[in-house]
Formats: C-alpha cells, sequence, structure tokens
C-alpha cells in the first residue's frame, strides 16, 4: 500500500488483531503487524508489551507521542526517563528500528475530511451511500466502489445525467474538490455522481453476432 494513501478513522479501527494491526499516531497510520507476525505464525504467546500494544491496535494512540513520533517519556523511581507508553520500545524485527519510527511500516494518512457521497447507477437507479476520503481520486472511489459493483471500471462517471456529453465527465484522477463539487465543514450537500454502463466496443459486439450467426448456421 502506498504510504500517499489516505484512510478514515473506520477503515483503521477493524484493523485489530495480529494478523492485521493498525495504529493512528498525530494523523499516520502505522502498520505494527511484523511485531506480532513470528509470534502469531508459531502460535507464541506474546510477551506484556507486544500484549499491551495488540489491546490498542485500531486505535489512536497519539497522546503517548510527541508531535514528532518520540514518545513521551516520564522519569522513573530510579530516576530514569522512560517512554510512558512501554511498547513504543519495540522494534520491527524486519528492519530493526523502533516501529513509531520506522518508515516501512507507515501505511498513509488519516483524511483531512470524510466526504459522504452518493453513487447513482442511471440504468437501475440504484444509489449507493459511501463515506471516501477528501484527497481520494475518483479513480480510487471508483476503486473502493467495486466492493459494490465489480464492473465499477466499465462506467463513465458524470457529475450530471447528460450522457456523452464532455462537460459533465469528470476528471478520473482529481479530486471531488477538484471536480468541482463543493465540500464544507457541515457535509452539506451530500456529492452525488452518476455512473453510466459503457458497452463492450463494437468489434466485440460484431465477433459475437457473427460467432451466434455461424452457430445457428452450422
Amino acid at each position: 500500500m502506498s504510504p500517499g494513501a489516505y484512510f478514515l478513522r473506520d477503515e483503521v479501527v477493524i484493523h485489530n488483531d495480529t494478523s492485521s494491526a493498525w495504529v493512528i499516531v498525530h494523523g499516520t497510520v502505522i502498520d505494527v503487524s511484523p511485531l506480532f507476525r513470528a509470534a502469531h505464525e508459531q502460535k507464541l504467546p506474546l510477551k506484556k508489551s507486544l500484549r499491551w500494544l495488540l489491546a490498542l491496535a485500531g486505535k489512536d494512540l497519539s497522546a503517548f507521542f510527541h508531535s514528532g513520533l518520540a514518545p513521551i517519556e516520564r522519569v522513573n523511581r530510579n530516576g530514569e526517563r522512560v517512554p510512558v507508553f512501554v511498547p513504543a520500545m519495540e522494534r520491527n524485527p524486519a528492519t530493526g528500528l523502533r516501529w513509531p519510527r520506522d518508515p516501512s511500516l507507515v501505511l498513509g494518512r488519516i483524511t483531512f475530511r470524510p466526504c459522504p457521497l452518493r453513487i447513482i447507477n442511471a440504468l437501475t437507479f440504484h444509489a449507493t451511500e459511501m463515506v471516501v476520503c477528501y484527497e481520494d481520486t475518483i479513480v480510487r472511489i471508483r476503486d473502493k466502489f467495486l466492493r459494490y459493483n465489480d464492473n465499477a471500471a466499465q462506467y463513465e462517471w458524470r457529475k450530471d445525467l447528460a450522457f456523452g456529453q464532455q462537460e459533465g465527465k469528470l476528471h478520473m484522477e482529481k479530486t471531488l474538490a477538484g471536480n468541482g463539487f463543493q465540500i464544507d465543514l457541515h457535509f452539506r450537500p451530500v456529492s452525488v455522481i452518476w455512473i453510466f454502463y459503457i458497452l463492450p466496443p463494437n468489434d466485440w459486439i460484431e465477433k459475437s453476432d457473427s460467432k451466434m450467426s455461424f452457430t445457428r448456421s452450422s
């Protein structure tokens, strides 16, 4: 996954077990799964600090870290400075780096703003309600929409019902805001995208027709 990706908090919270554990630290989404991988694969018990980290998987751990991702420290009874959150000292076995400062574990960032979206299929008039990231391009939104319609790439994505007209056709590499949708702090109005099914290329249809004619004549 690209470190340039953006996520909703709801997308992070479901990654909360040893096979897939994500956390948030000051807006950065970090995959801490590698810290549990050996124990998970060998079905070994986790040490105490990793159990603590696992208990908070899927959550925001910013309260334990400075904005630069350095752990907040306290002075223990021996006069030593130690992290308030002991699991911050755990290292990624693959790199030897402490996980809060390991760039290989960074998945991306929490979105600046969740954006409610309604996608309407012009063929069936079925409306799908989604929440996407402010930074998502239409291509990224289309990829997320695949969970609802696995033919999403076979549609023309538009701002209006004027199918085929260039003016309303969305720029797939731009975001909702980049395509002129109004995004405000109160999430109103909800952005609406119309999708139109595109028939397969003519040559494919002609070949199919020819094949059917041959079958009938045989």
